[in-house]
């Protein structure tokens, strides 16, 4: 009968918090980044890489130079380097180019096209809001 209370208070307070933290949020006092409880709410990186080739359809592992695979690439670089806790090494082989090197060019090639190209933005912001809604999915 007692451990059924404690786990009782310890559901109510958690439910208390998530309010709380919700309303921080949306006051602007904390970020949304910092969760409660113990949900994972990242999606997998290679989760993130489908979803640039789903938004630039393309294939990003392919080994040549049209457009839409080199501008899907620096897209999957900016993500993952963004949304994931993978080096730069683990990025490059994800995205299927040589070395750290080569991500960091493609990372900083992608914010300057958002800030240059509209059309580039607009599919950028596309890919964040999927990811922002499957973050709200996760912590609902």
């Amino acid at each position: 009968m007692e451990f059924n209370n404690i786990v009782q208070c310890y559901k109510d307070q958690l439910q208390s918090l998530r309010m709380f933290h919700k309303e921080l949020v949306k006051n602007n006092l904390i970020t949304e980044d910092l969760a409660i409880g113990s949900v994972s709410t990242s999606i997998l990186p290679h989760r993130l890489v489908e979803l640039v080739e789903d938004v630039f359809d393309t294939n990003i592992q392919i080994k040549n130079r049209s457009q839409s695979v080199i501008f899907g690439r620096k897209a999957a670089a900016y993500i993952l380097k963004k949304y994931s806790q993978l080096s730069l090494n683990e990025i490059a082989k994800l995205i299927g180019v040589g070395d750290h090197t080569t991500v960091i060019y493609n990372i900083k090639t992608a914010e300057n096209l958002m800030e240059t190209e509209e059309w580039y933005k607009e599919k950028i912001d596309e890919i964040e809001k999927e990811i922002e809604n499957f973050g709200k999915f996760v912590k609902e």
